[in-house]
């Protein structure tokens, strides 16, 4: 890969700017499906590597007609990318300069290539962003309906309600197809479901937004999720640990499988009444339960072993 030309692209809703590293040329095309195959066209696969930034949605066509390609492509952290820039002393910042940017991060960081989902998994991610989705609307529909006065109003919002209440179940019964009719994707739920704690919806968010569960060190899982405490010390300061960034849907979802799991697990119940007997925080408790549990999913799904107290007796005190 260390022998690649690097193209970084600066996506935008309308339009992307491409920078060529080989070439130093700059180019902007429409990010339409006309302009992104004709961009994927004059790209040679087993000679590029295509760095671009996360913007919640808008580079999916670009990465889904690269993949089709067979063109290695990393979507990288843009927050990422911006340090990168000021630690290079670059203080502006344009579309122009972004991509040309990404493309030196791109050359500099070697960033690992996406791996390309298949049609399940896509699917399975699709439908996990529905439900969130929807989630979301059904919480701010029931907010809404407590403060309404005016009883028109509040009939409209319950009718909202049990629509999302039903697409939401409609949702769940999709995602249970999804996951029973791929062996992959059925091994690994059949896994991770047998901790005590961990449901569908827990499952089906892990598989679609963790997809490198099973291939991380302990470390690298924790820390790729947000769970790990991050040192912040200088000299003889030692400052506290925090955890920091991460996966947000993934923690979401860790983070109510722990609760559960500090009730209905014993093994995580007696992990967290240690932790609070020390004089550990509740939050900060309920944090250290929820590494503890995506640590040992890891090494389930890694080994692919079912819950077992006794062989996943692991020390993460």
């Amino acid at each position: 890969m260390k022998d690649k030309n690097v193209i970084g692209i600066d996506v935008a809703k309308a339009k992307l700017d491409v920078f060529d590293s080989k070439t130093g040329r700059h180019t902007v095309v429409a990010n339409t499906p006309e302009g992104v195959d004709a961009l994927v066209r004059g790209v040679a696969p087993a000679k590029t590597l295509v760095v671009l930034e996360a913007t919640g949605g808008y580079e999916g066509l670009l990465v889904e007609a690269l993949e089709r390609r067979g063109v290695d492509c990393a979507v990288v952290n843009p927050l990422h990318v911006r340090h990168f820039a000021r630690g290079c002393g670059m203080v502006e910042k344009n579309d122009k300069l972004d991509a040309r940017m990404i493309a030196r991060f791109g050359e500099v960081v070697r960033p690992e290539p996406r791996e390309a989902p298949s049609a399940s998994e896509a699917k399975l991610k699709a439908l996990v962003h529905r439900r969130d989705q929807a989630l979301a609307h059904l919480g701010a529909e029931r907010n809404r309906l407590q403060q309404t006065r005016d009883a028109e109003t509040a009939e409209m919002i319950r009718q909202g309600v049990a629509f999302y209440r039903a697409q939401i179940r409609e949702v769940d019964k999709r995602i249970a197809q999804v996951l029973d009719q791929c062996p992959q994707l059925a091994a690994k739920s059949r896994v991770l479901q047998s901790c005590p704690g961990v449901g569908v919806a827990t499952t089906a968010t892990l598989l679609a937004e963790l997809p490198e569960l099973g291939r991380l060190n302990r470390g690298q899982v924790a820390k790729l999720v947000g769970v790990a405490p991050i040192a912040r010390d200088s000299g003889q300061k030692q400052g506290q640990r925090r955890t920091h960034a991460g996966r947000s849907m993934v923690r979401k979802v860790l983070y109510m499988a722990a609760l559960v799991a500090t009730r209905y697990n014993a093994r995580m119940q007696a992990f967290y009444q240690r932790l609070l007997a020390r004089g550990k925080a509740k939050k900060s408790a309920l944090v250290a339960v929820m590494r503890k549990l995506v640590v040992t999913l890891n090494l389930m799904v890694r080994n692919n072993e079912t819950w077992s107290e006794p062989s996943l007796a692991i020390d993460n005190n």
